[in-house]
């Protein structure tokens, strides 16, 4: 039996209310407001959106509500062994002065810690930041409590995706792609075909790209993904696909259930010049990524105050390293300091134009 995932279904918004009047604290409980609150979405609101109703608004930000609870979700271990599915209910409270939740009660659970998942995924929502636009009535914020059924329902897990370029790509495996002669061969493939393009030999330009290459059943090659993490440009990009291209045939394909399939291997190259002049360049990549390796050695041994200040010192000597800019954001978004988190996070939306997390980040930072 391969292992199940979920499918999370947002049934409906039912709503009650606590209004606040004048300032002074009604535990009068109301059967509607006259505007339901809404999660705040910079993709759903009007103002994105000329000619969009409240309703058009309230839809949209409960879609991305939904998006944002499910590919947070973890369907239990428990739950998963003892097949257990079913509708959660939570109920919380949508605070007028801040936005955010309170009060979170479970009004029906279906056990197996299905419950308790739901509770920890709205929680984690709105310590990273999500907030909500308040009820009204009669013209003024009023506390309300808000209802939300979610499914839990098991299925069976594909053991591969269609990627976009049509290949079936499979992600469980008996045995994965495989470097003919091994992962020393592979570096050394690497270092003596890797190509620095002529163009800029003397711009000194240092940096790391990473691709996800697709190793096909006949040995092919090609790459699915690319990053391009210190933003050294197109030619680097393409001097890194045309090395993967040339893998072609120097690979053992991957396996899964006797039968050679697709699958995704990651392929990390370096680009450095051998310049004359360009001796301090490398040299200071080099000291970046001692650093950057120390940071994630502190990491590990569950010390992230001390493996920020080695990304710290790394991002001095390379302040537009975007994954050490990710490394460091993630570390500190952990400890809950998510300013210093989005600074890093933005950063990145600035010097690559895209982020591989883009959906966490417009969720704690912003869009």
């Amino acid at each position: 039996m391969k292992s199940p995932i979920f499918t999370l279904f947002f049934l409906a918004f039912s709503i009650v209310s606590i209004a606040q009047v004048a300032g002074i604290a009604d535990t009068t409980i109301y059967d509607v407001a006259e505007e339901r609150p809404f999660p705040l979405f910079k993709s759903c609101l009007a103002t994105a959106h000329p000619g969009w109703s409240k309703d058009s608004v309230l839809r949209c930000s409960e879609i991305q509500l939904l998006a944002m609870m499910s590919s947070n979700m973890r369907y239990p271990l428990e739950a998963r062994d003892q097949n257990i599915q079913g509708t959660v209910v939570l109920s919380f409270v949508v605070e007028p002065t801040n936005g955010r939740v309170s009060n979170i009660v479970l009004l029906k659970d279906i056990g197996g810690g299905c419950g308790q998942e739901a509770i920890r995924v709205l929680k984690a929502l709105d310590e990273v930041g999500l907030r909500w636009s308040p009820a009204m009535r009669g013209g003024q914020p009023i506390r309300v409590r808000q209802s939300i059924p979610l499914r839990f329902k098991l299925q069976e897990a594909l053991p591969y995706y269609v990627a976009a370029s049509g290949d079936t790509v499979y992600t469980s495996l008996d045995t994965e792609p495989m470097f003919k002669g091994g992962g020393d061969s592979l570096i050394q493939y690497v270092f003596n075909r890797l190509k620095y393009p002529k163009v800029w030999a003397d711009s000194c330009s240092t940096g790391v790209i990473e691709m996800a290459l697709l190793v096909l059943p006949n040995g092919e090659t090609r790459v699915e993904n690319i990053l391009d993490f210190n933003n050294i440009g197109l030619d680097f990009q393409w001097e890194a696909m045309q090395l993967a291209n040339r893998m072609a045939g120097k690979w053992e394909s991957a396996t899964f259930q006797g039968q050679r399939v697709t699958a995704t291997s990651p392929l990390r190259v370096v680009f450095k010049s051998d310049a004359s002049g360009c001796k301090n360049a490398n040299s200071i990549f080099d000291q970046t990524m001692i650093l950057a390796d120390e940071g994630s050695s502190l990491l590990a041994a569950e010390k992230p105050e001390e493996a920020i200040q080695k990304w710290t010192e790394a991002l001095t000597l390379q302040p537009d390293n975007c994954e050490l800019l990710y490394y460091r954001g993630t570390t500190l978004l952990n400890l809950n300091r998510r300013e210093a988190a989005c600074q890093d996070y933005n950063r990145i939306k600035a010097v690559m134009g895209i982020t591989w997390f883009e959906d966490i980040r417009r969720l704690v930072c912003g869009w």
